[in-house]
């Protein structure tokens, strides 16, 4: 019976530096009493050379790849005296690609947690995008019905846009200017993020009018006290935050808490980048806690395949009595709320007897010079 592959075509991880390895799982592994040592070290590097192949988990047939990717480089002679123990669990699928089951694994998961971090940065950027619409949409109603300024916008953000920001702010304390917010407010019942918003606010100078980039330019400025860089287009660094939807009220709350550390002084704008990227964070989580029931984005529809690959290797993995806690009970073979397909489960227990079948022989079957098994 041909084997399917065990991870989906588009599975890539190239980008992933890290590749997991279970300690436990491989100590008590049947690999380690089975193959030699010069074999087991050509095993663990075929592993890390199938974590950045595509699909990921995989590795071609050719006995000159195989030999380069263990460690005999041209000489594939010796690569052919280690070449059974070191492919030790891989399995030649459909595809014509060989796929060891526990790498494929965890490169399936590995992939599905790469797009969870995806979707959370997406429903960030949609938060942000809210919020700051939310604020522009409170400052636009008490505008006049007058035309407003028909001056050019320079660097794709207008003067009007920068007014509307700077009129929809609170008045400045100028008084608690210089001091150092984070120590005044530190141990004292508040949260941490609420305390530090406050300190800033209160250490926030006087702000002028606003309504084009040169008087932005020369406000903040006024925030730092300096002229920490040589080039004044480099406040550009800051103003193009309020195209990812900072407001600048941020931009001073961020100004303010970096230079209330004695040690900060600025070489460069973009240095107080993550200072303003922080204050509008904690702005944000804020407006969350005051409205628990803001919008939120809905999850992407489940790839069938990428599912069906998924419940697999959790299948395979419970036939081999190597279900692992905290995994979903419902993909796992009989268990009441089991929803895996029978036709899964069932693909799932005849690989497992296979590789029973092969283990209780010895070592995988031989193959031949194609880097195919032979008959």
């Amino acid at each position: 019976m041909t084997v399917e592959p065990l991870v989906p075509a588009h599975i890539d991880l190239r980008d992933f530096p890290f590749m997991p390895l279970e300690v436990a799982r491989l100590r008590d592994s049947s690999i380690v009493d089975e193959i030699s040592g010069d074999e087991f070290r050509a095993a663990i590097l075929l592993w890390c050379a199938s974590w950045h192949q595509v699909p990921a988990g995989s590795l071609p047939t050719d006995r000159k790849q195989l030999s380069k990717f263990a460690g005999y480089g041209r000489v594939v002679t010796e690569w052919d005296k280690v070449a059974e123990g070191a492919l030790y669990g891989w399995l030649e699928c459909s595809d014509g690609r060989l796929y060891h089951p526990v790498i494929a694994e965890k490169a399936i998961e590995a992939w599905d947690k790469k797009a969870e971090f995806t979707n959370r940065a997406a429903s960030r950027a949609e938060q942000a995008k809210a919020a700051a619409q939310a604020r522009w949409s409170k400052a636009e109603q008490p505008e006049p019905t007058e035309p407003t300024d028909p001056a050019p916008k320079r660097n794709g953000r207008s003067p009007d846009r920068m007014r509307k920001q700077c009129d929809s702010m609170p008045a400045a304390l100028p008084e608690h200017a210089g001091s150092n917010p984070e120590r005044e407010y530190k141990g004292q019942g508040q949260g941490e993020a609420d305390a530090r918003a406050s300190a800033r606010e209160a250490a926030l100078p006087s702000r002028p009018t606003i309504t084009d980039t040169a008087q932005f330019a020369a406000w903040i400025r006024t925030l730092v006290g300096q002229e920490p860089v040589l080039f004044a287009q480099d406040t550009h660094a800051l103003a193009r935050l309020l195209d990812e939807g900072c407001t600048l009220a941020d931009v001073e709350a961020g100004i303010a808490a970096a230079m209330a550390k004695p040690d900060f002084r600025p070489r460069q704008w973009s240095q107080l980048v993550g200072w303003v990227r922080g204050a509008a964070k904690d702005r944000l989580e804020a407006e969350a806690k005051a409205a628990p029931a803001a919008r939120t984005v809905a999850k992407p529809p489940v790839d069938p395949e990428l599912d069906r690959r998924n419940r697999l290797a959790k299948a395979t993995a419970h036939f081999r009595d190597e279900w692992r806690q905290g995994w979903p009970e419902d993909m796992r073979p009989g268990h009441p709320t089991c929803t895996t397909a029978a036709d899964v489960i069932e693909e799932a227990r005849l690989a497992v007897e296979r590789e029973r079948a092969v283990y209780a022989n010895g070592l995988p079957a031989r193959r031949d010079r194609s880097g195919k098994a032979a008959a």
